[in-house]
């Protein structure tokens, strides 16, 4: 099961290196430069929290991303030395899952794991162990899992890839 994220770890610390502007050919067809910034990892007592707050255990893959990144803003605008987080990924840290799940309101097995260009809100539905997209108070499960996500909104340049379904 965690063998995509053992894989997109490897390929942010590679291929996108912390603060370092590379050029994306977005879907539009036009250019642009993004960025990744990452948190460092969550601590025990962080994941302990998480799990505390959730009265159950987070799932492996989420837990690995956590591992290594508490948090992370992926493949954000970069224009003119300034980062414009809200049109990449922003993966959340735990006290921000935790706070983000409380202000939507979410029911216990759902926690808030990101943000993508400000609209779309990214939850973990904990008892199916995937993903779903909330706009304007509508979820939409895209059945699939927290590292299946990261993976295919990499592979896609930030395209909000569950629409052309």
């Amino acid at each position: 099961m965690t063998e995509i994220v053992e894989k997109v770890l490897k390929e942010l610390k590679s291929k996108y290196k912390p603060n370092t502007p590379i050029e994306l050919n977005v879907v539009d067809g036009v250019p642009c430069n993004a960025i990744c910034e990452y948190k460092s990892a969550a601590t025990r007592d962080d994941l302990q929290l998480l799990e505390h707050y959730l009265g159950r255990t987070i799932p492996n893959d989420y837990k690995m991303f956590l591992n290594s990144y508490n948090g992370a803003s992926i493949l954000a605008t970069y224009e003119d030395g300034m980062v414009i987080k809200s049109e990449g990924l922003e993966i959340f840290d735990v006290e921000n899952a935790i706070d983000n799940s409380k202000n939507l309101d979410l029911e216990s097995n759902y926690i808030a794991v990101g943000i993508f260009l400000d609209d779309y809100w990214v939850v973990l539905d904990l008892d199916k162990n995937c993903i779903c997209i909330c706009e304007y108070g509508e979820m939409t499960e895209l059945s699939i899992r927290f590292e299946q996500f990261v993976d295919k909104f990499m592979k896609t340049s930030r395209h909000a890839f569950w629409q052309d379904q």
